[in-house]
């Protein structure tokens, strides 16, 4: 299907982001995130450099780094699952998590979930440098979409917030060259939409891999 068959009015409205629960990470992350053991999330599970299969260990680690290192279970439970679940859930998360080497602890007083040692994750890490005005930096960190396969309200919170952040920062810049380089990476409208309005310089940044996932590549005119 040709891009101009589509008017850019209706190419917007399709392609922008459903609502999704909201968690304030900006609020909730330090300004200057503590050295710590590197947890990988972006495009890929990975402890110190250690591939991960459980997927839902990592997110669990990364609700308490986002937190600041703390959260109740209740909050656990309500942000990285949507159903009711077994009473030894979360704890098993806890071990697992133990078994990679974060120290995770359960405070029985406050009911509560801690880090015992800082981490650092490589998402908040990205939202760190976004908020320090460092895009280039926060893009060369990207590897791929957040908490890959993940599906909680966390998870696609966190995903959203990350991708829409870094987006804005990068056409926020003007750095022409940046702005491809994003178009590479992330599938996301908003880099979409200068092409499809026509708007030079940005008339590049319209990767075909994005046309193809949306059914509009010019290769098949």
């Amino acid at each position: 299907m040709a891009l101009a068959s589509q008017p850019v009015g209706d190419i917007k409205r399709d392609f922008t982001p459903q609502a999704l629960p909201h968690f304030d990470f900006g609020a909730e992350l330090t300004v200057d995130i503590p050295a710590g053991i590197n947890i990988s999330v972006l495009g890929r599970y990975e402890v110190a450099g250690r591939p991960v299969t459980s997927s839902k260990t990592m997110e669990f680690i990364t609700a308490l780094a986002a937190a600041g290192g703390s959260m109740s279970r209740d909050g656990l439970h309500h942000r990285i699952y949507e159903r009711d679940v077994s009473a030894s859930t979360l704890p098993t998360l806890a071990y697992r998590a133990r078994r990679l080497g974060i120290d995770v602890r359960y405070e029985p007083l406050g009911r509560r979930y801690v880090l015992g040692k800082p981490v650092t994750v490589d998402a908040l890490k990205v939202l760190g440098l976004l908020k320090a005005g460092r895009p280039t930096d926060a893009l060369v960190l990207y590897h791929g979409p957040c908490l890959p396969e993940c599906d909680s309200p966390f998870a696609l919170s966190l995903r959203q917030t990350l991708e829409d952040q870094l987006v804005r920062a990068v056409l926020d810049s003007g750095d022409q060259e940046l702005v491809k380089a994003a178009s590479r990476m992330i599938d996301h409208w908003e880099l979409a939409e200068p092409t499809a309005a026509g708007d030079d310089p940005f008339s590049a940044v319209l990767s075909d891999s994005y046309l193809r996932s949306m059914g509009m590549s010019s290769g098949g005119r």
